[in-house]
């Protein structure tokens, strides 16, 4: 899967417990992860008819008593590879950040503290990797320099948070021993 700056492989994510309905899919999303991605329903269902087509996902039919039966959203094996893929990248620059690496992250979270562990190391890695790119670029002009100074202390402040936020199971587990 090439690169992906777009939060949207996280709706098979949510899919990897079970097969959900579309509504339920929806309010799942909202609740979990509506402080940082505002996803419209229209628009979901748009998204998860592409990953139909790409076999990602499968609507099966579900018999629900006396009622209609349900279309169920069903995560195939090609869109557990597909998330998985998606969860080894890494974000880069604020505007990656911002979205994509939190919405990551609550997937890493979910996944318990080794996995949580790895995914806060590799993006600090492709963070620092990134900072020494731009640090080695030369810049042609006073104002190129003026924005490249503004992204390098981006990516310190990242790379700062990142440390903390590495650091928070272990504050948490000292807390309570206390």
């Amino acid at each position: 899967m090439k690169a992906n700056i777009s939060p949207e492989p996280a709706l098979l994510g949510f899919l990897q417990a079970g097969p959900l309905h579309g509504y339920d899919l929806h309010k799942q999303i909202t609740r979990q992860l509506g402080p940082v991605w505002h996803l419209g329903l229209s628009q979901m269902y748009a998204i998860l008819k592409e990953y139909e087509t790409r076999g990602w996902l499968e609507t099966i039919v579900v018999a629900s008593g006396g009622r209609p039966p349900r279309k169920m959203l069903k995560l195939t094996p090609a869109g557990q590879r597909a998330f998985d893929a998606w969860m080894k990248q890494s974000a880069r620059g604020l505007r990656e950040f911002r979205i994509d690496f939190f919405v990551r992250l609550y997937f890493a979270r979910a996944a318990g503290r080794s996995a949580l562990r790895q995914f806060l190391k590799q993006q600090s890695r492709a963070t620092a990797r990134e900072r020494a790119a731009l640090q080695a670029r030369a810049s042609e002009s006073a104002f190129g320099e003026t924005v490249r100074d503004f992204r390098l202390a981006q990516l310190d402040t990242i790379l700062k948070w990142l440390e903390t936020c590495a650091d928070t199971p272990a504050r948490a587990r000292a807390k309570k021993v206390r």
